[in-house]
């Protein structure tokens, strides 16, 4: 299974996006959020693998009980090998824009 989160349909904080995200990585299935915009059957029923899309920037890891310890205790940026915005903005343009489309393109 893959996970795909989008940091661009939220404008939280980067201190609230860690404690958000440390909670869903504890318990991804069946939790939603605003910044999840796909969830695929890749065929891996073994390990769910997440694509993390922030500062025109891709992180991809698999969540391992090793990373989802981490991710839990330190949020997802200490995957990252640059600085994440710590404000964003945004967010609320980019759904309003969203709602405009055909359900089929959402």
């Amino acid at each position: 299974m893959k996970i795909v989160i989008d940091r661009n349909y939220c404008d939280a904080t980067l201190t609230f996006c860690a404690r958000c995200s440390a909670t869903f990585f504890r318990k991804p299935l069946g939790v939603d959020r605003p910044c999840i915009t796909e969830i695929i059957d890749d065929g891996d029923e073994e390990h769910l693998h997440i694509v993390l899309r922030t500062d025109n920037r891709t992180l991809s890891f698999t969540l391992t009980d090793e990373v989802r310890e981490r991710l839990a205790l330190e949020g997802w940026e200490f995957l990252a090998d640059f600085d994440p915005a710590l404000f964003r903005s945004g967010a609320a343009e980019r759904w309003r824009e969203l709602a405009k489309l055909p359900i089929a393109q959402r």
